[in-house]
């Protein structure tokens, strides 16, 4: 694990850095967990071979191993819970990019297929499960929030003056 200090004196405090192999792709994979004001992180990853792609994030794979590539990413969650216990954590599903073409925001292939796994890996006990199709995104959000409703709007908040380019509001 690699940690990077984030100073463009945005909401992004910091990003933590996983990297895995999957011997079925026989790949390397980059989890990137970028920690925000708020106790939130971004959790992104992407197919180190694509790491200078301005697309790394749309670019897929397709070699049938994107359960376990997922699950191996969920795993974090745990990890980085032990030194944030009340963090939050979320994900927005990137829009696909191939030949040319691009997939819309809403509700798009990797959203549907992140969240199915996020539900049936993830229980409700430590977190309440937030969806928002439009923008294909995904919130965690701790249950050790007393008031939940104020800090998800409150990440919202974070979130969208620190991502112009996502509606999230």
């Amino acid at each position: 694990m690699q940690k990077e200090v984030c100073k463009d004196g945005s909401a992004h405090l910091c990003t933590y850095i996983y990297k895995f192999y999957s011997p079925k792709t026989k790949l390397f994979y980059i989890v990137r967990c970028e920690y925000h004001k708020e106790e939130v992180f971004a959790v992104k990853f992407y197919c180190k071979r694509d790491r200078h792609d301005d697309y790394k994030y749309s670019k897929l794979v397709n070699r049938g191993d994107v359960g376990n590539i997922l699950v191996t990413c969920l795993k974090v969650i745990p990890i980085l819970l032990q030194d944030y216990p009340i963090a939050s954590f979320c994900f927005v599903g990137a829009s696909r990019m191939d030949s040319g073409r691009a997939e819309g925001m809403n509700s798009n292939i990797r959203f549907r297929v992140y969240s199915q796994i996020a539900q049936n890996m993830i229980g409700k006990v430590i977190f309440t499960h937030y969806l928002n199709s439009e923008i294909s995104g995904y919130l965690l959000l701790n249950n050790k929030w007393e008031d939940k409703e104020g800090h998800k709007e409150a990440i919202l908040k974070m979130f969208a003056n620190t991502y112009r380019e996502i509606n999230l509001i």
